[in-house]
């Protein structure tokens, strides 16, 4: 019985899709949180956009950042959000390609 194992391309894809979405979590919650805090907005809508991001802590971080009017800047949103939006897609494309 022989045991194949993975090329080293494998191990670093397999890495990096693995960590990828707990460091988008790192950066995008405390982001978003921090950004919603310094916000002056109803404490209706602040307890709603609150329970998204803590209740769906990687998606409801996004949707806050893409359609919750963050006051970040532009450059810095468009980095974080939509470059690790990219990222996660790209490393998702690669895997699929490679055969197991």
């Amino acid at each position: 019985m022989t045991v194949e194992t993975p090329s080293s391309l494998d191990l670093i894809i397999n890495f990096y899709g693995y960590y990828v979405p707990f460091i988008l979590l790192a950066i995008w919650a405390p982001m978003a949180i921090f950004d919603l805090a310094k916000r002056n907005i109803d404490s209706k809508s602040g307890i709603i956009w609150s329970v998204i991001i803590i209740g769906l802590p990687l998606i409801g971080a996004g949707v806050y950042h893409i359609f919750g009017k963050s006051e970040l800047p532009s450059w810095f949103r468009n980095i974080f959000v939509y470059g690790g939006i990219a990222l996660i897609i790209i490393i998702m494309i690669i895997s699929s390609i490679l055969k197991y």
